[in-house]
């Protein structure tokens, strides 16, 4: 499996720290220790900021095979103040291009979905990284190591006027509102409401691309989530199985240490908050079936930002088969990844990213003819140039 067209290439890396890279996101034995450069100097992992300040972070990965500590590119991780007492924490990657890359002027955010956090793109982050872009994976309200407030008004709503308004404050807290910015969304929920962002203020968007988020009326939430939307409020109270809902809808086993990352939220002194935060998220979006509408409602319009679609094929969530005429619908290209499941990130996060880079900065120019050409057979270089 590979991306559509050629993207970054490799960094030079020996066998051992290319094994070592890989064993970064996938390898349940692996004793990772970070460290941060920026002119000699550390940093602290959780720094409060009010501007964009990537520093250079690697992870120190054990071989195992050479019984050597190696350096893999990895991201620090910071904290900033949206207001009303919330404060995200996010992820953020210093653009270090390898050999023949060069840095990249738009910066790209990443936004995960109910359930998630930032920690599932690193992986992604760091090839973006190594193809010159600077990388921003937000823990959206709830998730990870951000606020969890108790269900209320304002940020704390858990609805898609509390997600926007969260994000144009991080945008803006960041110093990254001065240009449009590229986005990378996944999963359940919070990326449909930003979704519903783009389409009410485009101008903070360059362009958008979309992996295995629900978008048609056929895709229904997973059991984890379903029984908040439970009649008579059944289901309120309920527990929220983070775990079973990210290990199960994908093509490949995720290993127990990065499963055990995902779960922390949901075992530590904040369970019950991150819990009622997921809660709270779908019981405000319910209706499946009308977040879905109103997302391709509002993306119908002329004048918006590109989109292309990153699909994992094989997602035991989420049907590809309405995706095509989605795309078709709403002038979005499409990208069809065989073999992959409900997390890209996770299954193939090199390829993901490719396919992601060759969108960001290809030219592309084609009629909305040959767009829905290229989305029917799965394979797409192209899109109208319009959206």
């Amino acid at each position: 499996m590979s991306a559509s067209s050629s993207v970054c290439a490799m960094p030079a890396m020996g066998a051992s720290a290319r094994g070592a890279a890989s064993a970064s996101s996938s390898s349940s034995s692996t004793r990772v220790r970070r460290h941060q450069l920026r002119q000699g100097q550390r940093r602290a992992t959780f720094t409060t900021t009010t501007r964009a300040t990537p520093t250079v972070t690697y992870d120190k990965i054990f071989d195992e095979t050479t019984g050597q500590d190696v350096d893999v590119l990895s991201q620090s991780v910071e904290r900033v103040d949206l207001g009303s007492g919330v404060e995200w924490s996010y992820r953020v990657g210093a653009a270090v291009p390898v050999e023949g890359e060069t840095k990249k002027d738009v910066k790209v955010v990443m936004v995960h979905g109910v359930g998630s956090r930032a920690y599932t793109f690193r992986a992604m982050s760091r090839r973006l990284q190594e193809c010159g872009f600077e990388t921003y994976a937000v823990d959206a309200t709830g998730h990870g190591d951000s606020s969890k407030p108790a269900p209320g008004r304002g940020l704390a709503a858990y609805d898609a006027e509390a997600t926007a308004a969260a994000l144009e404050a991080f945008l803006e807290k960041t110093g990254l509102s001065s240009e449009p910015v590229d986005l990378v969304l996944h999963g359940f929920i919070i990326p449909q409401h930003v979704l519903l962002l783009v389409a009410k203020k485009p101008g903070l968007f360059r362009r958008v691309a979309i992996m295995n988020t629900p978008l048609a009326p056929s895709h229904a939430y997973p059991p984890a989530m379903a029984t908040y939307t439970r009649p008579f409020g059944m289901g309120k109270g309920a527990p929220f199985d983070a775990v079973g809902y990210l290990y199960n809808g994908n093509e490949f086993a995720i290993p127990g240490d990065i499963m055990s990352e995902y779960e922390k939220p949901y075992v530590g002194d904040e369970a019950e908050a991150a819990r009622a935060a997921a809660e709270a998220y779908v019981s405000k979006s319910s209706d499946a079936k009308k977040l879905v509408n109103q997302v391709k409602t509002a993306l119908s319009a002329r004048g918006l930002p590109k989109m292309r679609v990153i699909w994992g094929t094989t997602d035991r969530y989420l049907d590809d088969a309405p995706i095509y005429d989605w795309c078709a619908d709403v002038r979005a290209s499409f990208s069809a990844a065989r073999k992959v499941g409900h997390m890209p990130q996770e299954d193939y996060p090199a390829d993901a990213a490719d396919r992601c880079v060759d969108f960001f900065t290809a030219d592309l120019r084609a009629s909305a003819r040959a767009a829905l050409d290229s989305v029917r057979v799965g394979k797409i270089t192209v899109d109208d140039g319009t959206g």
